[in-house]
């Protein structure tokens, strides 16, 4: 279970992230796919993000547990996910952090400035239960 003292990234100290977080980010990510991949389907080709009003999802964040501001991954799910279950996946180097439609927005905008489609569908037994962006699909940095 995640501790009252994580503190969730914020815009400032992401714009804070050195070369070499942002190549353990990417690298981690690809990491974190994997293990997604163990368990669910992520379709090959992204889609539109999940920040429209009619989206009724919730959002978090995977983050490096040794540095909570190393964004690993964006989440967004459309029923009450099994919790356990995905803190589980992320073993003990990863940590799953709750936020807000609009954190979750706003960061990944700071990340993946590219404005639409970074999302990819998470599938399981054939049905489309949430979509992932990774980090690793970073394509620079905004302003």
């Amino acid at each position: 279970m995640i501790s009252l003292k994580t503190q969730n990234p914020t815009l400032d100290t992401i714009k804070e992230l050195s070369l070499t977080d942002l190549a353990i980010m990417s690298f981690t990510s690809q990491q974190l796919r994997k293990r997604l991949a163990s368990y669910f389907r992520i379709d090959a080709f992204t889609a539109p993000d999940p920040f429209s009003k009619e989206d009724e999802l919730s959002y978090f964040l995977v983050v490096d547990k040794s540095n909570t501001n190393r964004i690993l991954a964006f989440i967004a799910l459309k029923e009450a996910p099994d919790l356990d279950l995905w803190d589980l996946l992320f073993g003990k180097d990863m940590l799953r952090l709750d936020v807000s439609k609009e954190e979750a927005m706003s960061l990944k905008q700071q990340l993946m400035p590219k404005y639409t489609d970074n999302f990819f569908p998470i599938r399981k037994e054939s049905t489309i239960i949430g979509y992932v962006a990774f980090t690793f699909e970073i394509c620079g940095l905004k302003d």
